[in-house]
């Protein structure tokens, strides 16, 4: 019999048993004082004791099962959020945070029925047994918003927190008005003394950090509110380049508050927003329009998302997110969700114009459809009498910089004609790039040897081209320019597992690689190759093709399993851009009909940038 089978008997064995302790337990008990005539009350206690301890450690053995079953990923010094479920389809908020920096945030917990399930998912996602919080935020006394919290402090030591973050009234501010809360608050001020010292009171206008993260108070209890969810805890936080608004319960009154204070500030539009009391009679449309987000979560049941009573507002706050654009709804009842915290640019090559195309109308046109920066192909500008090749090519470029800081689209990143022993055309492109204000500059990896043969050892490849590169590196770090190899499709140089560890021969800060999905795909490499390179690529050149040449077709004109693609893209850990080399299209058609194509490849973009977070 399979081990997993064993463990499953088992499992059920121990919860019937433990399930039964006390009628057991009490029936004996009985049994024992009826012949003694007697209270033995120690040994019903300690049976009890002893049956809930055996219950409480299959309980957690089950939830442990679950989480690893989920595949739940240790993301420490990542910029992730995670929205957990609830194991009991209950309503409640629970969220737990990491940060590229080491740090630990835990948002509400949700109802006590959950504290097991967040206990495991916590160690988890912290790859420790004994797991460390360093922020817990509260944002209002209500059971399925703090009991998680208050558990864990009278029951779970294995879990340490330095700060709690929460603005709670006295417990008779309530009393007559929401017996949830007083029961909330009376417990909170109870179990006190254990944390005293570690409170924080939050109030509006705060701004301070937990590590990387950011946080803006927008709005804590008000006492001219008397309904206890508009004491919700309204706050923006800012990590990894990504803005994520939580909510808490916020209800009309204090959502109306918050946009009539800030709606000029520019503050409340986010890329993440926590829907207010569960998507559910919570702040009005006016809130979610001004947040105009790309991202919802919903800490959603199934019975309130599929409003199952019929007395409920989801469908019309779901109908509200349609209208709005959301483009990505994430609902608990559907599991937990983990979102890396970055912000991907939609950038594409220039290379989408033909030689000599006025780069100033590449940045306008660019910059009218919606691209979110540029790719600078310096190997669409080496004709003669080209401003790249002539003398004042850094005056040309920095013209150019300035007509991209006026229109509003960077530069972000650029590519160098020929391969990386290219000679004075690698050093203009570095110089020139830094010029425009790009961050990265792609150089083709040497991929001939000196007689020009394709070199295919990847011994001779790496030695090359570590030696091509260093030649370089001193030039990029003086210019501030990450040089990036690729893989492109001759010999050694077509297995991205080689560029990457050629990455790692030469250490150093200023070269990293880029993976072109293309290039592999036609080479005979599935995307999920990047699951086998030694380092993480630090750019993408993302184009489709039918896997017999190299088509740099928009994403879902060839045959890539685009999937394939994100999924790698998450388990691998990357976060840089969405560079488009999907050039082809646009190249070969009429000027007319290029802005058609370029705002097709765009929506195709912006499809694969959504799942990459």
């Amino acid at each position: 019999m399979k081990l997993k089978s064993l463990i499953g008997i088992f499992l059920v064995f121990a919860l019937i048993i433990s399930a039964c302790a006390p009628a057991f337990a009490y029936g004996n008990s009985a049994a024992q004082s009826d012949a003694s005539g007697g209270d033995d009350s120690g040994v019903l206690s300690f049976i009890k004791e002893l049956f809930e301890r055996i219950s409480a450690f299959f309980r957690g053995l089950k939830t442990r099962i679950e989480v690893r079953r989920e595949g739940v990923k240790n993301t420490m010094n990542q910029n992730t959020i995670h929205m957990l479920k609830s194991a009991t389809d209950t309503i409640g908020d629970s969220f737990i945070i990491t940060t590229e920096d080491g740090k630990v945030i835990a948002v509400d917990g949700g109802h006590y029925t959950d504290t097991e399930y967040f206990v495991q998912y916590l160690k988890a996602v912290t790859g420790s047994d004994k797991p460390h919080i360093d922020a817990w935020f509260l944002s209002h006394p209500h059971d399925d918003h703090c009991e998680v919290f208050l558990d864990v402090v009278e029951n779970r030591s294995e879990v340490s927190f330095d700060k709690v973050y929460a603005n709670f009234p006295e417990t008779a501010f309530y009393e007559g008005a929401d017996e949830w809360a007083v029961q909330v608050l009376t417990d909170y001020y109870r179990l006190l003394p254990r944390f005293e010292g570690k409170t924080a009171e939050l109030t509006e206008g705060d701004v301070f950090n937990v590590g990387a993260a950011d946080f803006t108070v927008f709005y804590t209890f008000n006492p001219e509110f008397k309904r206890c969810n508009s004491a919700s805890t309204i706050m923006r936080m800012d990590l990894g380049g990504t803005s994520v608004m939580f909510t808490g319960d916020a209800w009309i009154d204090s959502g109306n508050y918050v946009v009539e204070k800030y709606a000029n500030s520019g503050l409340l539009d986010c890329d993440i927003c926590k829907m207010a009391h569960h998507g559910n009679d919570g702040v009005d449309r006016t809130f979610y329009e001004a947040v105009s987000p790309r991202i919802c979560l919903w800490p959603t049941p199934s019975w309130v998302w599929e409003n199952t009573n019929g007395n409920l507002t989801t469908p019309e706050v779901r109908a509200w997110m349609d209208e709005i654009g959301v483009e990505k709804n994430y609902v608990a009842k559907d599991g937990s969700r983990m979102l890396r915290l970055f912000n991907p640019r939609i950038v594409t090559t220039t290379d989408v114009f033909e030689d000599g195309y006025p780069a100033d109308r590449a940045i306008d046109r660019l910059a009218a459809l919606g691209y979110e920066g540029i790719d600078m192909g310096f190997d669409y500008w080496t004709f003669e009498g080209s401003p790249f090749m002539g003398d004042d090519y850094l005056g040309w470029a920095q013209s150019l910089r300035e007509h991209a800081d006026e229109t509003g689209i960077p530069y972000t990143h650029a590519h160098s004609p020929g391969e990386a022993n290219s000679g004075d055309v690698v050093g203009r492109s570095i110089e020139a790039a830094a010029v425009l204000g790009a961050k990265y500059c792609v150089v083709h990896p040497v991929w001939r040897d000196e007689k020009g043969d394709i070199i295919k050892s990847k011994s001779k490849f790496i030695s090359v081209n570590a030696e091509a590169i260093s030649e370089w590196l001193p030039k990029a770090e003086e210019c501030g320019v990450i040089l990036l190899s690729e893989n492109v499709l001759w010999g050694a140089s077509a297995d991205p597992r080689i560029v990457a560890d050629l990455v790692k021969e030469v250490d150093s800060p200023w070269f990293g690689w880029c993976f072109d999905v293309g290039h592999a795909w036609c080479s005979g490499y599935k995307p999920d190759i990047l699951k086998k390179c030694s380092v993480v690529p630090l750019s993408l050149h993302i184009q489709d093709n039918d896997g017999g040449g190299d088509g740099h077709l928009i994403p879902g004109d060839g045959t890539i399993d685009w999937d394939l693609f994100i999924r790698t893209l998450k388990d691998v850990g990357y976060t840089g851009d969405c560079v488009m080399e999907a050039h082809h299209q646009s190249l070969v058609a009429p000027d007319e009909e290029r802005d058609a194509i370029l705002a097709r490849l765009l929506t195709e973009s912006e499809k694969l940038r959504i799942e990459m977070i």
